[in-house]
């Protein structure tokens, strides 16, 4: 162990740098690629409201966007067939679902199979990605994945992959695919803008850490072990790294079970070190507070050496952020509070 791996903080500086530990602990970390597509109703859930005969719309009983149960009454036809009045033609809608165009007003005259109206039903939805096809190898049968749209950008949604489609788009060398997505609350609107993260494989990693806890660059990652309960001392620690996710990282060297790594803030003590890589070349960290690690036993200047953040530094903050609202406080009462001339008398 080298002294120049430890990072001394006061217990000043430790309640107003807010740094946060957090236990390693195994995960399941995904492979996935990103794709962008758009809200579908499904197929079989899109119903096209149209009249069967000539005529023209005397009641209209529903507007875009209306929620409809099922068998009711959507419009009203005055047909053109012979009759004292007319014969009028209701259509009703077949199952419960959402208005989602309407493409007529009352007094309009309607053609045979004009489409009047669309209607679908929005408890599951297609969400439709656009596949380049050098990628269409790498995703499994009834892959998963998650999906956001901009309307809800803190809402995530899970779809299953339920098939491809049969040709390649030759404009853009896409292949689409639909993913069925749960869409109990109707959140999820056709035409809506998507982002997904497709699962295409899985590794079971017996050692993580939050991606938030990695410092250093792609040649040499490492990480902050807290070896203390009181939270005023840290050591560097070089890590091997492994499969990298979303938001976890797989750690194949340098950390044991137990250690607990700074994943918030963790950059504040790098700037205190300096910000350079550690020097150990040690297999892995045995500190980890609580957990009865025995940190190598310090040893000689490592008692007394390594680098100490103390109260000095934290007054040199205060007196900074002191001074820069008192500068700015006399810049204020320059331009506003400035004194005022005496009148004069002619």
């Amino acid at each position: 162990m080298h002294a120049n791996d430890i990072v001394r903080i006061s217990p000043e500086l430790r309640d107003v740098m807010g740094l946060e530990t957090v236990k390693v602990g195994a995960s399941v970390i995904p492979k996935t690629l990103s794709f962008v597509g758009r809200v579908e109703p499904i197929a079989q859930k899109h119903y096209f409201v149209s009249s069967r005969v000539a005529g023209r719309v005397i009641a209209l009983s529903v507007v875009e966007g209306q929620n409809v149960d099922t068998d009711a009454i959507l419009v009203e036809i005055e047909t053109l067939q012979p009759g004292n009045p007319p014969p009028k033609l209701t259509l009703r809608a077949p199952f419960s679902g959402v208005v989602t165009q309407v493409s007529v007003t009352r007094g309009q005259g309607v053609e045979v199979g004009q489409t009047l109206i669309e209607l679908a039903n929005l408890d599951a939805v297609y969400a439709r990605a656009e596949v380049f096809e050098s990628l269409v190898d790498q995703i499994p049968d009834a892959a998963k994945a998650r999906i956001q749209v901009e309307a809800f950008p803190e809402e995530s949604f899970t779809g299953t992959l339920e098939r491809l489609g049969g040709e390649v788009n030759p404009a853009n060398g896409s292949l689409p695919a639909w993913f069925r997505v749960a869409n109990p609350k109707h959140l999820l609107r056709p035409g809506m803008l998507t982002s997904f993260q497709a699962i295409t494989a899985e590794t079971n990693a017996s050692i993580t850490v939050p991606a938030t806890a990695l410092l250093g660059n792609a040649a040499a990652p490492f990480v902050y072990v807290g070896r203390d309960k009181e939270g005023l001392e840290y050591r560097r620690v070089l890590l091997k790294t492994g499969v990298r996710g979303e938001n976890r990282v797989e750690i194949l060297e340098g950390l044991a079970p137990g250690n607990r790594v700074v994943y918030v803030n963790a950059h504040l003590l790098g700037l205190s070190a300096g910000g350079g890589a550690p020097n150990n070349s040690h297999g892995h960290d045995h500190g980890g507070h609580g957990h009865g690690g025995h940190g190598h036993e310090r040893h000689g200047s490592d008692q007394g050496e390594g680098f100490q953040w103390d109260a000095y530094f934290f007054w040199w903050l205060v007196g900074g952020l002191g001074l820069s609202v008192f500068l700015n406080l006399f810049l204020l009462r320059g331009r506003w509070g400035g004194p005022v001339e005496p009148e004069t008398s002619s």
